[in-house]
């Protein structure tokens, strides 16, 4: 196990000094989930993005861009971002696409308002490593660590108020759940996990501490990360002490109590909750666990790494990311089915990420490093995709006699397909999700196109094909005086102008050997045809109308034909 993960913390209290961070202090810089004033951030951000070009005629194209500053030069999914310093960074949150703020050791808080472009020191007021960061709305701001260090601004970082450090204890996760509620987890002085919480925006707060319970045992520990869907229910994770282990607590009371969801073989150091019921933690050798049913029971996902996993954070209810050690990058797009990892051009470990949208992540961690992407991660993608159509069926001179199976295969050497549409004759655009039959007879129009996860768009393609199911005939061959043919239209469409073949084949016949000609048969309907014959033998008769036909034996004598 990597050694910031594996704590055995020994903390002091000498003459007053605050207690420090040691070569074994904290296992995972962390970062911090969406608050709830997420949204209005957001949409304050987009404002003062647009306000300049109020009286500008502005026109969007496909796709709405946006311009950070050092965006054009970016060519790799994700691009270094110079931070200035070289502590670690621990923690990083955006309240929109511009304005974000990271926190790391030694006190150190970096604002951007560019998109991450640039980083502008603030005084936090501490020298205590700062472990995370949490924004509500586009102004206050929470900063938490070591020493039991609580930092806060209702200015967006001018001015940072101490409101607490110098305690015996650490926290490692913070929360602004909405514009009063707060919320830190940590460990307390005697390996305790220990919760805080304030309801009036921090000018009072109240901490408790409990152990972790599993199987009537109860465990020290200490919280590593927190995240609360709403102000009564939230979910914790734990790294457990003895014997090395890790937990989900989860509250529904706001934090009162607590009791443990999932006692798991491996520390766990991140948790994120994407939509009702549905969340993620990640931690040590390559963890990751899902829950489907809010927290009642959790199943292990396959991570392919087993590098230590330090945070996660998901965009949408599909699209996650996890950071890690050595510079791991992780990313899903089917709700952690399955992760692709991604080039991060960094071996530091990385301690923390925010997801802000499906293309813009910010991630930080060791030695001062900042990585941006604007592009989901993956190499800029310029290219759309291309997407080919195959047709299945029976085919006779070029038309399908049969139902035909439609298949569109997109690809895409970046970024990866992100829809396929097609339009079947004069039917609305839909989206494709697999294959589909098309079964009318008639000429068919299918068009098609496909967009990349970067927004490329592929140009309109076209597909033509004919179908002309095999007619329903019922054909009836009898004798008498000549040979008669009885034709019956069992199905639903008319055999229009079909060419049909009369043959006799043996015997020596004068009259009536071949015959040829073009009918006409509405659905349900029947017709005759009748064919003068002069001879003597035994020939075979065959008919064939459509892709139909009938062969029977005979005997001619004269003008007389027996079947």
């Amino acid at each position: 196990m990597n050694q910031k993960f594996i704590r055995n913390i020994n903390y002091k209290e000498v003459n007053g000094d605050s207690m420090k961070k040691n070569m074994n202090i904290l296992f995972n810089r962390l970062l911090q989930k969406h608050g709830n004033g997420f949204c209005i951030g957001i949409l304050l951000c987009l404002l003062l993005i647009l306000v300049p070009f109020s009286g500008a005629s502005l026109q969007l194209s496909k796709e709405a861009s946006f311009h950070f500053q050092g965006l054009s030069s970016q060519r790799d999914g994700w691009e270094q971002i110079d931070s200035g310093v070289t502590q670690d960074i621990n923690s990083v949150f955006f309240i929109c696409l511009n304005r974000g703020t990271v926190v790391g050791d030694e006190g150190i808080i970096l604002r951007t308002g560019e998109g991450g472009g640039n980083w502008t020191p603030q005084i936090s007021g501490v020298m205590e490593a700062l472990y995370a960061v949490s924004y509500y709305g586009y102004s206050k701001i929470l900063a938490v660590g070591a020493s039991g260090s609580l930092v806060y601004t209702t200015n967006s970082g001018m001015n940072w108020t101490v409101l607490q450090t110098g305690m015996m204890g650490s926290y490692f996760s913070c929360q602004m759940i909405n514009e009063t509620v707060g919320v830190a987890v940590g460990v307390n002085a005697i390996f305790q996990p220990f919760f805080t919480r304030t309801n009036d925006e921090w000018n009072t707060w109240d901490s408790t501490s409990f152990y972790i319970e599993h199987e009537s045992v109860f465990y020290e520990g200490r919280l590593s990360d927190v995240y609360f869907i709403n102000a009564s229910v939230g979910f914790a994770t734990a790294i457990v002490d003895v014997p090395a282990a890790g937990a989900i607590v989860r509250t529904i009371d706001g934090g009162d109590t607590w009791e443990t969801v999932l006692f798991y073989d491996e520390p766990l150091f991140s948790i994120d909750v994407t939509w009702e019921g549905v969340g993620y933690a990640v931690g040590d050798h390559g963890a990751i666990v899902q829950t489907l049913d809010g927290g009642e029971t959790w199943q292990e996902l396959e991570s392919g790494v087993n590098s230590a996993l330090n945070g996660i954070d998901f965009s949408s209810e599909t699209i996650g990311t996890i950071v890690g050690d050595s510079g791991i990058i992780l990313r899903t797009e089917n709700e952690g089915q399955s992760w692709s990892q991604q080039a991060s051009g960094t071996t530091q470990n990385l301690l923390g990420l925010h997801c802000v949208t499906d293309m813009f992540s910010v991630a930080v961690g060791e030695q001062g490093i900042i990585l941006r992407t604007m592009t989901g991660g993956y190499p800029e993608d310029i290219t759309p995709p291309e997407t080919n159509c195959t047709l299945s069926g029976n085919m006779e001179g070029g038309t399908f006699i049969s139902d035909v199976l439609v298949t569109l295969n997109a690809t895409d050497d970046f970024s990866g397909i992100a829809t396929t549409m097609y339009k079947l004759d004069d039917t609305p655009w839909v989206g494709y999700t697999g294959p589909f039959a098309v079964t009318e007879n008639g000429n068919h129009l299918l068009r098609f196109y496909s967009v990349d996860n970067a927004g490329n768009t592929e140009e309109e393609k076209t597909c033509e094909f004919t179908i002309q199911h095999p007619p329903s005939l019922q054909i009836t061959i009898t004798g008498g005086f000549g040979v008669k043919i009885h034709i019956k239209n069992l199905g639903n469409v008319a055999v229009t102008n079909a060419s049909w073949t009369l043959l006799l084949d043996g015997g020596l016949l004068l009259i009536g050997k071949q015959k040829t000609g073009i009918s006409t048969i509405e659905a349900g309907n029947e017709i005759t045809l009748n064919s003068l014959v002069f001879g003597f033998g035994r020939p075979t008769i065959t008919f064939a109308i459509a892709s139909s036909h009938q062969i029977v034996q005979s005997s001619v004598f004269l003008f007389f034909v027996r079947i």
